[in-house]
């Protein structure tokens, strides 16, 4: 993708990375996982938001606001580690959309910078298919060699 300048990081759309990537909401707590190296990801409480709409296509522009619990400094950072951990790239110019009702309140409303949390832990878990690595002699499942 080349070198990123934060202005243009600011201004850009994005989506979720690809297919190996799947989110799901916990009562407001938004997790995330990359199917294709077992990691998982938790947010702040401001972080959920933020992932919520920009997963969605929200230019982060939009999600400057003054009450909010970040910077424009702090919304780039945050969103240069999704793209490091390559969960959102970069849309094709398209449609403008505007973050879903409410989500505005919510990032407000939020006590927390936005922040990213990494976990590996199970990554031998999500990486093993129990349906199609499973091997008579060895037992169930086959987990995948390195």
């Amino acid at each position: 993708m080349g070198r990123r300048e934060g202005t243009d990081l600011l201004a850009q759309q994005y989506k979720i990375a690809s297919r190996d990537i799947v989110a799901e909401d916990f009562d407001g707590d938004i997790v995330v996982l990359d199917l294709s190296c077992g990691k998982y990801f938790s947010f702040s409480d401001s972080a959920c938001g933020l992932w919520e709409a920009l997963s969605a296509g929200t230019r982060p522009q939009a999600l400057l606001d003054s009450a909010a619990p970040y910077s424009s400094a702090g919304l780039e950072d945050f969103l240069r580690k999704l793209l490091d951990h390559q969960l959102l790239t970069i849309r094709e110019p398209g449609i403008e959309v505007a973050p879903a009702a409410g989500l505005i309140e919510k990032i407000r409303g939020a006590k927390e910078i936005p922040e990213i949390f990494v976990f590996d832990d199970l990554a031998d878990l999500f990486l093993a298919d129990p349906i199609h690595d499973v091997e008579e002699p060895v037992g169930w499942p086959v987990l995948k060699q390195n």
